[in-house]
């Protein structure tokens, strides 16, 4: 992929359906601009170019070991390719058990003048969201409070595309894509795995993914079963496999073709 920008139709098409699901959702979605204006010298942020900013979040594991290095080299080759990432410190991703300082991040990266508000004032900020494991389920809640939150301008609410990498916590196998969401793509594996990362510390049970639930049948959500066709996949191998269509799903929002054959619908609930 040589670009490192949406090609301005396609954002045009983005900003349209956000706007739609704005509609269903209550009011929560992105801001028009003008996609045909290039970077400018003005200071007004309404003439500025959306900004693609992505937050990640990880399982719960320490970040010294190998658990989590896949969604880390993921989310650094959105940064590559042109992403605002909210980076933890030196850190791509936020800690699992960080999810109200992951999500003070990510506003004070859209609330650009520091005013404590995100609108019209602030350039426009198209937000994406990647999670792995337990950092799965909690960017679910981040998109749902980015929803409810009446710092930010209704227009300024939605969620570009969502990337969940065998979500799993505990008390909530089952990630639920919140309506503000416009693009969801959950990659799982279904058979634990001998050996696998999680196998010891669940007593031999694993942590495996189920299907996710939209909220609001304006969301595109799709997600594979990873042990279905790419052979036995444990859970910590999930961000690895799962990386070159992740960076489709995130530069291009849109499937990833080779595995095209092998995409479900998520339930609506």
């Amino acid at each position: 992929m040589s670009s490192n920008r949406v090609p301005a139709t396609a954002l045009a098409l983005l900003l349209v359906g956000l706007s739609a699901i704005a509609t269903a959702s209550g009011g929560c979605a992105i801001q028009g601009v003008d996609l045909e204006t290039e970077t400018t010298e003005s200071d007004d942020p309404a003439l500025q170019p959306p900004r693609r900013v992505l937050l990640c979040q990880q399982g719960l594991a320490d970040r010294e070991t190998g658990w989590d290095k896949g969604l880390f080299a993921l989310c650094e080759a959105a940064e590559d390719a042109g992403f605002t990432l909210v980076r933890d410190g030196d850190y791509e991703a936020f800690n699992a058990l960080d999810e109200n300082g992951a999500y003070a991040a990510l506003f004070d990266e859209l609330d650009e003048n520091g005013d404590g508000l995100v609108d019209e004032d602030d350039s426009e900020g198209i937000v994406h969201l990647v999670g792995f494991s337990w950092g799965g389920i909690n960017v679910t809640d981040i998109a749902d409070r980015l929803r409810k939150d009446d710092r930010i301008a209704p227009s300024r609410r939605g969620v570009a595309g969502m990337v969940l990498l065998d979500p799993f916590q505990p008390q909530l196998w089952r990630a639920r894509i919140p309506a503000n969401v416009a693009n969801a793509w959950e990659y799982r594996q279904t058979d634990t795995t001998w050996g696998d990362c999680s196998f010891a510390v669940s007593l031999g049970i694993g942590f495996n993914g189920l299907k996710p639930l939209a909220k609001s049948e304006e969301t595109s959500c799709a997600y594979y079963d990873l042990d279905a066709f790419a052979g036995k996949v444990g859970h910590c191998d999930v961000p690895s496999l799962a990386t070159e269509a992740a960076l489709v799903n995130l530069l291009e929002l849109r499937d990833y073709e080779p595995w095209a054959d092998y995409a479900a619908d998520c339930p609506v609930d």
